[in-house]
């Protein structure tokens, strides 16, 4: 498994090599990149120069946002696959293997059986794109409550219906984002998550559901960073991961009302210890940590 900082699942942005200095100062080992903004560097200049802070780091891409919106009109969502093109190629060449999309919570276009056929549809269609450069597609479901308000029809928003929905899609490389917040507040358990193949599994996410909330009526800002049991026992989760052998990214998240007022250091700081907790109590080996801050990877002087 591949102990993975994932900046966007944390709530914290910043430049590139300020957020690989995180990651290699917290003992994570891949990392997840802005995909779309490495493209606009390497059109600047070249794909050398864009990668120079990942290339000095030597940290590998755990994964990249799509950024495609599925619920977007027909035209929009044509021209949006259509520009996965040169990202898919970009991709390729910096090696990097995993994209992660989420599905839409709910929509204004159409009853839940004919977006159910719709949204297949539009996998398919990415993994079209994504398949034959060598890029698994890792789609994802939103179970917080508050996601469905303000729109006709609900859609996806447990992990019955998700399992369904890429159980129908029929394309190469499309497998499951599991983060195990959204999985607990969509109804779901461990069976089902031992029911998975390691080649159905894509990317892993964990966050924890706080004790005073209830998971049934939990929304997007009620997620802490994970815990080792609780609704969901993640040091179980681990172990099964290791005995099925998935090598894919593992990121904490967090969602940043739980760490309010706090440095970026001391959010990563926090997330590193929490992943590190529960590999050791599932057995699994931790690499120690840097005594010092890393000093040798260039610093980026003007923002992109």
């Amino acid at each position: 498994m591949l102990k993975n900082f994932s900046p966007s699942a944390l709530g914290i942005n910043g430049r590139q090599s300020e957020l690989i200095e995180l990651a290699l100062t917290y003992g994570f080992t891949g990392m997840d990149v802005d995909m779309h903004d490495m493209l606009r560097r390497s059109q600047r200049t070249d794909t050398e120069d864009a990668s120079k802070y990942l290339r000095a780091a030597n940290i590998l891409i755990g994964g990249f946002n799509l950024g495609v919106d599925l619920d977007s009109d027909e035209e929009t969502f044509t021209s949006q696959v259509g520009s996965l093109h040169p990202l898919a190629e970009l991709a390729k060449e910096l090696e990097a293997t995993r994209c992660f999309i989420r599905l839409p919570a709910a929509t204004d276009r159409l009853p839940y059986h004919e977006y159910f056929e719709a949204q297949g549809a539009r996998l398919t269609q990415i993994a079209e794109v994504l398949s034959p450069r060598g890029i698994q597609l890792g789609v994802g479901f939103s179970a917080g409550k508050e996601l469905e308000k303000g729109k006709e029809f609900p859609f996806v928003r447990n992990v019955e219906g998700f399992l369904a929905l890429i159980q129908s899609v029929n394309a190469d490389g499309v497998g499951c984002l599991i983060d195990t917040w959204d999985w607990v507040v969509g109804d779901g358990a461990m069976d089902q998550l031992r029911e998975l193949k390691c080649d159905q599994i894509v990317g892993v996410r964990l966050g924890s559901v706080p004790e005073d909330v209830d998971p049934t009526k939990a929304e997007t800002a009620d997620r802490v960073l994970p815990e080792k049991e609780g609704a969901l026992n993640h040091v179980e989760l681990v172990k099964h991961l290791a005995s099925i052998g998935f090598s894919g990214p593992l990121s904490p998240s967090a969602a940043s009302k739980s760490y309010k007022g706090q440095t970026r250091e001391s959010i990563v700081q926090r997330a590193q210890q929490a992943v590190d907790l529960i590999s050791r109590e599932a057995d699994l080996p931790v690499a120690p940590l840097p005594m010092e801050l890393i000093e040798d990877i260039p610093y980026e002087t003007d923002a992109v």
